[in-house]
């Protein structure tokens, strides 16, 4: 729990706030720091690099932002904006960092929405809007040639289960355990699509990157995941097609996924940090037609280390 408001020093704290409810309106920044709902005051963005993220006040300070209720496009903090456009290179340090943190370990956020801003403050208060999680982050290159860092935030609906998904709820269970299963669920489920399971079949279950099987019964089975090349949802909008689709292991995906391995047009895998060689993609040509423009919007996405490639 954290401390009481009138502490100097709030401890960090995830989950939802003990003296708020989703939907209630706060007047100024510092009633959301006298309710525990943010714990820093004046700032749009609470928590450390190590410990990850735990409150957000949106209040428009960056063009890119977007927000569509459930699913936000937060850009990161720095690149010292200027009506809302980023003059320098931002970095994937400090709570940025954090936000990272967050997404790896499956923390929820209390995220804030300002209201009614004009010239980049909430001239109408803020809005609990409860928690969300961090799906996914991405950088890119603006107009003006500077490097971007972009995440992409989904609320928690706490209770409400996608349909048709089976998961095993504890009465036991913390928030964040519940909040872990119901992601991992929709995560085994976006891996299961109907064209997901074809690529995998095709290639037996082997990762296409390492070649390295995961055996996961005593009779041999092997496990692999279907992993999206260009990203489903917004803001990447790819396609559930086997193009757009390749089987990897669990290590090789989540790399994959967060651009430590990149892959080439004429499908060389690069480390994303070195730049170096790995391997040749292995693919069977003749029946997985894997859509160079897929590969080139997934680098697109790491704009930091995929120059020249």
């Amino acid at each position: 729990m954290p401390r009481p408001s009138n502490s100097p020093s709030k401890r960090i704290y995830f989950g939802p706030p003990p003296n708020a409810a989703v939907g209630d309106w706060f007047k100024l920044h510092d009633d959301l720091y006298a309710a525990d709902v943010h714990r820093f005051r004046g700032q749009g963005i609470s928590g450390t690099a190590e410990e990850g993220v735990d409150s957000i006040v949106a209040s428009g300070g960056y063009a890119a932002d977007r927000d569509e209720g459930d699913v936000v496009i937060y850009t990161a903090m720095g690149g010292a904006p200027s009506n809302g456009h980023i003059t320098q290179d931002q970095e994937l340090t400090g709570r940025n960092a954090g936000l990272v943190v967050n997404e790896r370990e499956g923390l929820p956020i209390r995220f804030v929405r300002g209201l009614d801003i004009r010239s980049g403050k909430a001239r109408g208060g803020y809005e609990y809007a409860g928690l969300y999680l961090v799906e996914e982050h991405w950088s890119s290159r603006t107009a003006q040639g500077h490097l971007m860092w972009q995440f992409r935030l989904v609320k928690d609906e706490g209770e409400l289960i996608p349909d048709g998904v089976e998961v095993e709820i504890d009465e036991g269970m913390t928030e964040l355990e519940r909040a872990a299963a119901r992601y991992i669920t929709a995560q085994r489920r976006v891996r299961n699509t109907r064209a997901a399971r074809k690529v995998k079949s095709l290639y037996g279950n082997l990762c296409q990157i390492c070649r390295e099987p995961v055996i996961v019964d005593s009779d041999g089975t092997l496990y692999s995941e279907g992993a999206h090349i260009q990203a489903l949802g917004e803001p990447h909008c790819g396609p559930d097609v086997a193009a757009n689709i390749l089987c990897l292991c669990p290590n090789c995906h989540v790399r994959f996924d967060n651009g430590a391995i990149l892959i080439t047009d004429d499908f060389k895998v690069v480390d994303g940090f070195q730049h170096t060689f790995v391997r040749d993609l292995f693919v069977q040509r003749d029946r997985h037609r894997i859509r160079r423009e897929f590969l080139q919007q997934h680098r697109s996405r790491w704009a930091d280390r995929s120059q020249n490639l």
